[in-house]
């Protein structure tokens, strides 16, 4: 096995550059020349000219181009279409642009040379890249092509076109190019891919397998660094000056050259544990068509302890234990899938009847009943039911929800009357320590508490993040569940110090979302008390940041206490561990 790779590059590397001798690519190669003093083998369709006609040496405008091309063809009898001129201008102009990548990437301290080949004909790029070969060290697959159009519209060619380009060309070149000898594997995505994007079926399915295949090529090859972007839309190459006017009004930003380039050397000067990156403004959705008409569904899901890995670290008693957060993710996932374009702003109601326990009584499936309450063009509420079938038949209950959707989300809020108090704070990981929490490391959020008082606490919260294969069949989406956990374990830690006894959640009256908040963010979970007795505690529950600005709050989140679940939170291992996914 390939040993670690010469990380960063160097001008050791040599990188293949498909696309690379015109726009957004040969802007990144230079680029990369400038930070690693590398040397480039461009891979491209244009032609490189030898020597340019004699009718555009010393003209550099389109009107003095023109003018010449007329008057050469004049003189020679002949007279030119305007498509044929066109053609004649852009085989000078793009000659031009890589010699000019070529120019440039020597003054930057590299060294560059051009082949002329078609990427999607394995043959063709064989016979060109066979002198070359054993010196590549590097890739950046940044080749793409265009044909939008409603799907309806699509040809066969449109789409032969945009996926050979991306894929087919990329498994050419690997077929050539075995990723063994290979240390670092750059593919320029799109967040067409990851988002998906109106008129692109075929661009972002083409992207999406991208990073797909950066995922597997990683687990496959450890010691290549692979690095897929997903780039938003550039300040030139595809973006005209037409799409950027479209793409502000819109409220998309372009991404500027210096801005990418800088992104793009930075991400190759340290390792880091994540293959795929998205760079850019979210591609929005169209606004679906809200009808009158209230509907209603039912969807079926088959779980398991094997295909969720992060349920180890959530165990009770021995038994893995669906966090409620999750079931809480599992409506609101659901219910942003039927409407996109609308966003989770509140969940209502919500109620455990019987929780999901990974042991023999789990279900073979679970029903997922959502029905519309309430719509209109700005918002749609659901009342949700999630059921189940015992191994004898009998119905189960195991939660319920009223969730509320919204085109637009209002403002975050401020908390009133908030003050950090660290006079009095307290180590929050020793409670983990100590199995009052009983959660594993990837729930293992608390790490102060402070403001402890008989009416309430306020802890600083901080999730590392871990791979979305991780979560399982509970992704992050715009509800994180699992850092949603962690500003719940404040009830905990409060019945813990001033009842001394814990809880399992029962209920929660509301709660609602102004702003998600990703893994690796410092937050604060401010906990106010309603109410409390020796068998149950209510509270609210404030999601905020450190000068008070609100992500979220929960209402009348009650658990259920009962001194016994002290041992139960002892036992928080598996009996046994599955063979994880």
């Amino acid at each position: 096995m390939k040993q670690k790779p010469n990380f960063p590059p160097s001008e050791k590397t040599h990188f293949l550059v498909s696309g690379g001798g015109k726009g957004i690519t040969a802007e990144n190669t230079i680029a990369l020349a400038k930070a690693f003093q590398s040397s480039f083998t461009l891979l491209g369709r244009s032609e490189l000219l030898g020597e340019e006609p004699g009718w555009a040496k010393g003209l550099d405008t389109d009107a003095d181009l023109r003018q010449s091309i007329l008057q050469h063809y004049k003189k020679k009898g002949k007279k030119l279409s305007p498509k044929q001129m066109d053609q004649k201008l852009r085989e000078v102009l793009s000659s031009r642009e890589i010699q000019s990548t070529l120019n440039r990437i020597k003054q930057a301290g590299g060294e560059g040379r051009y082949l002329q080949v078609d990427i999607t004909n394995v043959e063709d790029l064989r016979n060109q890249l066979n002198p070359y070969k054993t010196k590549i060290t590097g890739l950046l697959h940044g080749a793409g092509a265009l044909a939008d159009k409603y799907i309806e519209d699509k040809k066969e060619s449109d789409f032969e076109l945009v996926y050979g380009v991306k894929v087919d060309g990329l498994k050419n070149i690997l077929s050539l190019i075995s990723p063994e000898q290979i240390d670092f594997l750059i593919l320029f995505s799109s967040v067409a891919g990851f988002y998906g994007n109106i008129g692109q079926s075929d661009y972002s399915l083409s992207n999406e397998i991208l990073n797909k295949f950066a995922h597997h090529l990683k687990q496959s090859h450890p010691s290549c660094h692979v690095l897929v972007i997903d780039w938003g839309p550039w300040d030139g190459g595809m973006v005209t000056p037409q799409l950027k006017r479209i793409l502000t009004k819109k409220k998309i930003q372009v991404i500027s050259l210096k801005e990418g380039t800088e992104t793009l050397i930075e991400l190759l000067q340290k390792p880091n544990s994540s293959s795929q990156w998205v760079v850019g403004s979210p591609m929005p959705f169209p606004s679906p068509k809200v009808g009158s008409d209230l509907q209603s569904y039912r969807l079926f899901r088959r779980l398991s302890l094997r295909a969720n890995p992060f349920l180890a670290d959530h165990v009770i008693g021995g038994k893995a234990v669906l966090p409620t957060v999750c079931a809480v993710g599992w409506f609101i996932n659901n219910c942003e899938k039927l409407y996109p374009g609308f966003r989770f702003f509140s969940v209502r109601d919500y109620q455990v009847f019987k929780g999901i326990v990974f042991d023999q009584d789990l279900a073979d499936e679970y029903l997922l009943e959502l029905k519309e309450t309430q719509k209109s063009s700005g918002s749609v509420t659901f009342e949700g039911k999630i059921s189940s079938e015992s191994p004898t038949g009998k119905l189960r209950n195991h939660y319920q929800a009223s969730v509320e959707l919204r085109k637009t989300i209002p403002d975050q809020p401020q908390i009133q009357g908030f003050e950090l108090l660290h006079e009095s704070t307290q180590n929050g990981l020793q409670y983990y320590e100590d199995k009052i929490l009983f959660h594993g490391p990837r729930f293992r959020g608390v790490q102060e508490v402070f403001n402890l008082s008989p009416s309430g606490l306020t802890t600083r919260c901080e999730l590392p993040s871990f791979p979305i294969r991780k979560q399982g069949q509970f992704p992050v989406g715009s509800f994180n569940p699992f850092l949603a956990d962690i500003h719940l374990q404040s009830l905990l830690i409060w019945a813990s110090s001033q009842l001394d006894s814990i809880g399992l959640p029962l209920k929660i009256s509301g709660g609602t979302q102004y702003k998600p908040v990703d893994f690796d963010t410092t937050t604060y979970a401010t906990m106010q008390v309603q109410s409390s007795t020796n068998h149950r505690l209510i509270a609210d529950v404030i999601s905020h940041d450190e000068i008070g600005n609100i992500y979220s709050n929960v209402e009348g989140a009650e658990i259920t206490l009962n001194n016994k679940l002290f041992d139960l939170f002892k036992d928080n291992k598996l009996e046994k561990e599955p063979a994880w996914q």
